[in-house]
């Protein structure tokens, strides 16, 4: 009778250990789900707010590339912009990654350098390119960081078309031509 008791107490003891394990194992599992799924609803919501502000700077910057590629832009203008861009930085820089970060703030203190450098006088026109050529750079990595340039397209255009391929070598001349003239 004495070993049948022992046999319990081992079986038992067995049947604990083995249901710890199990408990402790699914605990584990289940907090590594739920920690995956806050991870995702935190991505999402991350990438749901830059896809809302990310297009604001992409417009102001862009705006701003067509004064300097229309005509003769002022450095009044260019004052102007930088406060846009310093108030949407003050807002939404904190959703920035690293990389991205590190060129909208370098710009920022290349624009404060730049109005310094040239307070009592114009800016050259080589001034100017560069100004356009970096924020052509900067909205690259705003697209990039939405994912624009990876993000497959719900459909494909015909590009083998010859009618197709004659607008799109006109459209590639004139784009030579504008890249050329602006040195990018």
């Amino acid at each position: 009778m004495q070993s049948e008791l022992v046999i319990a107490i081992i079986s038992g003891l067995i049947t604990l250990a083995a249901s710890s394990l199990i408990a402790v194992y699914q605990a584990r599992t289940e907090f590594r789900k739920l920690t995956k799924q806050l991870e995702q609803t935190y991505t999402t919501s991350l990438f749901d707010k830059r896809l809302e502000v990310y297009p604001v700077l992409f417009k102001a910057l862009n705006q701003f590339n067509h004064r300097i590629e229309y005509g003769s832009p002022h450095k009044q203008q260019l004052i102007e912009f930088q406060h846009h861009y310093d108030d949407w930085i003050s807002t939404h820089a904190i959703l920035l990654t690293p990389t991205t970060a590190q060129i909208v703030w370098g710009y920022h203190n290349y624009l404060i350098d730049t109005l310094e450098q040239y307070h009592d006088s114009s800016i050259p026109l080589e001034q100017w390119i560069e100004i356009r050529n970096i924020q052509i750079v900067i909205g690259k990595f705003l697209r990039a960081e939405i994912g624009v340039f990876d993000t497959t397209a719900a459909g494909i255009p015909e590009l083998e078309k010859p009618y197709v391929k004659r607008i799109l070598d006109k459209l590639q001349h004139s784009s030579q031509k504008i890249r050329s003239r602006f040195g990018y």
